[in-house]
């Protein structure tokens, strides 16, 4: 009898470990898919090159802003604006 009881729980988890194993949560598998997209995200925004023209643009856009007239502390504070947005 306890050899019998041992191989029935023993053929249950066996088969509640394969019904698991068969069902894929879909929300694990979007969380896999968003965090894989997102370290591709950082990995491209963290090329050298464009980490330099970003900062080119924003020097550009500082310098329009105070050649439109802006005073170089309200150009700062449009181009901190302008950075913060794009996060």
């Amino acid at each position: 009898m306890k050899n019998l009881c041992i191989a029935v729980v023993t053929i249950i988890a066996f088969f509640v470990g394969s019904i698991n194993a068969q069902e894929k949560n879909p929300f694990n598998f979007m969380n896999e898919q968003l965090s894989e997209q997102l370290l591709n995200q950082v990995a491209a925004l963290s090329d050298p090159k464009l980490v330099k023209a970003q900062a080119e643009l924003l020097r550009k856009h500082y310098e329009a802003l105070i050649q439109s007239g802006f005073s170089k502390n309200e150009a700062l504070q449009i181009v901190i604006a302008m950075a913060s947005q794009d996060k």
